[in-house]
């Protein structure tokens, strides 16, 4: 998601520089011809019409929009094509931003294989995770407390819970379709 972010802002901003770089340089052509006593005319220079500019300016703002409305989304932990992927320390720290969200503690642990493939699953592809869901990576060996509350005793289980922390569904998956496909709706 941070990808996209960035890409979506730079390609906001070169449109920027495009649009205000045309609009400098016919202004400093227009400056240079006119003191040489020539005009865009004479040169055979096509200038923008109001309307062209004007047109300009607003598919920028729409494009503008549009980064906003991403960034938005991404600050409200969603997005419209794929759900969140988390470290519990971030999902901790940043609880509001997932608020309305389905959320799925995942307890992995480094050394297990079956966490480590469903993972690496995850990172390269994270629109496999629905839209609304986020998936909190829970270190199976460190987090004994969560462990107990959930009576979780396997690393490679799934455990669903609603906006209190109570336990909606709890499942072991040994793929991410397996891990989805236990989601309550």
């Amino acid at each position: 998601m941070p990808q996209k972010r960035t890409k979506i802002i730079v390609l906001a901003i070169i449109g920027t520089l495009l649009v205000g770089g045309a609009v400098f340089a016919i202004v400093a052509n227009q400056r240079t011809n006119n003191n040489q006593g020539l005009s865009n005319a004479d040169l055979g220079i096509l200038e923008p019409t109001v309307e062209e500019i004007a047109l300009a300016e607003e598919q920028l703002s729409g494009r503008a929009e549009i980064v906003e409305d991403g960034l938005a989304q991404e600050q409200a932990g969603t997005t419209a094509t794929s759900g969140n992927y988390v470290s519990l320390a971030d999902y901790e720290t940043n609880s509001v931003r997932y608020e309305s969200t389905t959320k799925v503690y995942f307890f992995h642990a480094s050394w297990c294989p079956i966490c480590r493939a469903i993972d690496e699953e995850i990172n390269d592809d994270t629109t496999k995770i629905p839209a609304n869901v986020t998936m909190i990576k829970t270190d199976f060996d460190e987090e004994t407390e969560l462990r107990q509350k959930y009576g979780v005793t396997t690393q490679y289980t799934f455990v669903q819970v609603d906006e209190s922390g109570n336990e909606v569904a709890q499942w072991s998956a040994t793929s991410l379709d397996d891990a989805i496909a236990g989601i309550k709706s």
